[in-house]
């Protein structure tokens, strides 16, 4: 069974070693509010809610948006379209091998910033 949306900011609020009282204290998002959001009591959770989060708990904001059913696959193909020139002729093979060059440069990118900061 898919993770709901709750079970995820829940997960990754304790990944962070958050509790709801930091939370609110860093968001406004009243532990009552997360309370909900996290027992999947909210059906239609705040935008505005969901930034807060994805800002605090640095997770992507589109990812949260996706769990919320705000967004569909089609919706974040769409938005990628726009922002890569020509993405649209790639198929999907292409398009994992462009994000695998992308994911290799960040990890090359943190491994230089470790080495630097081990000096």
């Amino acid at each position: 069974m898919a993770e709901t949306l709750g079970q995820y900011l829940r997960t990754i609020r304790e990944q962070n070693k958050l509790s709801t009282r930091d939370v609110e204290k860093e968001t406004g998002i009243t532990t009552s509010q997360l309370s909900r959001l996290e027992c999947s009591h909210t059906r239609n959770p705040s935008p505005v809610a969901l930034k807060k989060l994805a800002l605090l708990y640095n997770i992507k904001l589109i990812d949260l948006f996706q769990k919320a059913g705000y967004l569909d696959s089609q919706d974040v193909d769409s938005y990628m379209d726009s922002c890569f020139k020509g993405i649209e002729k790639l198929d999907q093979e292409d398009k994992k091998q462009i994000q695998n060059q992308i994911d290799y440069l960040i990890f090359q990118h943190e491994k230089e910033r470790e080495d630097r900061n081990d000096l």
